[in-house]
């Protein structure tokens, strides 16, 4: 079942003051918060998949996905500590 959006604030205000005070002994609020980050990063990612898709694989939408995938790599990478310096090895577009 879907929380409401008021659930949604409540519960990430909740496991937000519980990481500030120390209080999260099984990983629950630290996991919560993750997810809200994680989410947020491909929600770009599966909007410009949806329209590469459906405007019949339009070039300018392909760039914007690849962008939107490459922004959620780099996230991704920076929440696990990884050093994201690719030193210009991946392609761009």
């Amino acid at each position: 079942m879907k929380p409401t959006p008021e659930q949604i604030r409540s519960a990430l205000a909740a496991a937000e003051a519980m990481r500030e005070r120390g209080e999260d002994p099984d990983a629950l609020a630290l996991t919560l918060l993750y997810l809200k980050r994680h989410c947020e990063r491909l929600e770009p990612v599966f909007l410009h998949a949806e329209r590469y898709v459906g405007f019949g694989q339009d070039e300018g939408e392909h760039r914007q996905l690849v962008r939107a995938i490459e922004a959620a790599r780099r996230g991704e990478a920076k929440e696990a500590g990884a050093d994201t310096q690719d030193f210009g090895l991946t392609s761009s577009a």
